[in-house]
């Protein structure tokens, strides 16, 4: 589990980086990124019904999501809200990891 200070809890938060951060993509996956002015690295997660109607599939990528951010803290700059949201379309048996470090590395938001 990520700890409290890496997780985007608030709406507004979620809103703020929606509205001001910046797009990627990686085929079905997205990623809104925005500086917070922080030390820290916040992350949320975003799977919305257009994804799965069954909660069960929808859990189950956010777990996989958080457990990929969770294992890959230190490597992540410091100082942004990220949210990642997966869209419609997306299969549900892929492990996700591979195309956030993609995302992630292609846009430079890992240290080094």
């Amino acid at each position: 589990m990520l700890l409290k200070k890496n997780r985007i809890k608030k709406n507004a938060d979620f809103e703020s980086v929606y509205r001001f951060g910046k797009a990627f993509f990686c085929g079905k996956i997205a990623i809104k990124a925005k500086e917070n002015g922080l030390a820290v690295l916040r992350v949320g997660v975003s799977v919305g019904l257009n994804f799965s109607k069954k909660s069960v599939d929808r859990n189950r990528i956010k777990r996989q999501i958080r457990a990929f951010f969770r294992q890959n803290l230190e490597k992540i700059k410091t100082g942004w809200d990220i949210v990642a949201i997966v869209q419609k379309g997306w299969d549900k048996k892929v492990n996700p990891r591979k195309e956030f470090a993609e995302i992630l590395v292609k846009n430079g938001l890992l240290k080094g």
